[in-house]
């Protein structure tokens, strides 16, 4: 940034459905959606100073896949420091399509970069198993027809807590370093009061865990799907997925534990269970500071 400049932090949210992903460059994506409204906006915030035509430089913290949702990704905005904040704010929101809105805009320290500076990124995986489907959760979780094993689940994911080469779990191929860290992995049954945190916390068990394995009766279960959280420092392309995966082929009893620890050491993404649908990933929230 320059004195003629001005670094902006974005929070956004998206229903990835219709994105081909966040980055620019094939088809309707998050990135070339929200630059086209933001530079469509100029004009009337800068008070008519500053033409449409100005290049203006957008940089996500998360590089979302196509079909991938976000509550909480966050970019940083490099404008001409005649821009009105406030006025791009509501100039932008009020252009937007509904499946994508700007939360907050704030003006940040000028090496605010949301990918560099960030040192944590959250996503949450939504699995609806069992017999019964949810139609509020179209296009926004996994629809698995059985019942998974949630605490064989939360065994196999113990495999994944650390540093770790992850090329067995990535379609990133061109990228020579696949070392990641993952700090902590949530498993739970939305409403069932039942949590586990690998990687720090408490395991529990909750009559919801046995969702529709009840015999002699037909109906009467509420869907309770599965929320998967992953916590860490940065991810591959499709890591997230294929780790999800893995832990649904563990909780439906195709896989075990060692069969992952054996994958991951194997380095060999041939031998890696099939990534899960992106409409059941969420990119809820990114962190900045320290470690």
């Amino acid at each position: 940034m320059t004195s003629d400049t001005r670094t902006y932090k974005l929070i956004i949210a998206y229903h990835g459905a219709r994105f081909r992903g966040w980055q620019k460059g094939n088809g309707r994506t998050v990135q070339s959606t929200l630059l086209a409204v933001i530079q469509k906006a100029l004009p009337d915030a800068s008070g008519g100073t500053i033409p449409e035509d100005v290049p203006v430089r957008l940089d996500g913290a998360g590089r979302t896949d196509a079909g991938v949702h976000a509550e909480g990704q966050v970019a940083s905005l490099v404008l001409p420091a005649a821009v009105d904040a406030e006025a791009l704010f509501t100039q932008i929101n009020r252009h937007l399509p509904a499946d994508l809105a700007v939360c907050s805009l704030e003006q940040c320290d000028d090496r605010f970069h949301a990918r560099y500076r960030a040192t944590a990124r959250t996503y949450r995986y939504t699995v609806l198993d069992g017999p019964v489907g949810d139609p509020f959760l179209q296009d926004r979780c996994w629809r698995y027809d059985g019942v998974l094993d949630v605490e064989r689940m939360r065994e196999a994911a113990d495999v994944f807590i650390g540093r770790h080469d992850f090329s067995a779990f990535t379609a990133d191929r061109p990228k020579p370093d696949k070392e990641r860290t993952v700090h902590a992995i949530t498993i739970a049954r939305r409403g069932g009061g039942d949590i586990d945190r690998i990687g720090g916390g408490h395991r529990g068990r909750s009559r919801s865990d046995d969702y529709g394995k009840r015999a002699g009766s037909a109906g009467g279960d509420r869907p309770s799907p599965i929320t998967i959280h992953v916590r860490g420092s940065a991810f591959l392309w499709r890591q997230v997925r294929i780790m999800v995966g893995g832990l649904v082929e563990a909780g439906a009893a195709r896989l075990g534990t060692e069969d992952l620890t054996r994958t991951l050491a194997s380095r060999d993404r041939s031998l890696g269970p099939a990534p899960a649908p992106a409409c059941g990933l969420t990119l809820e929230s990114v962190e900045f500071g320290e470690e």
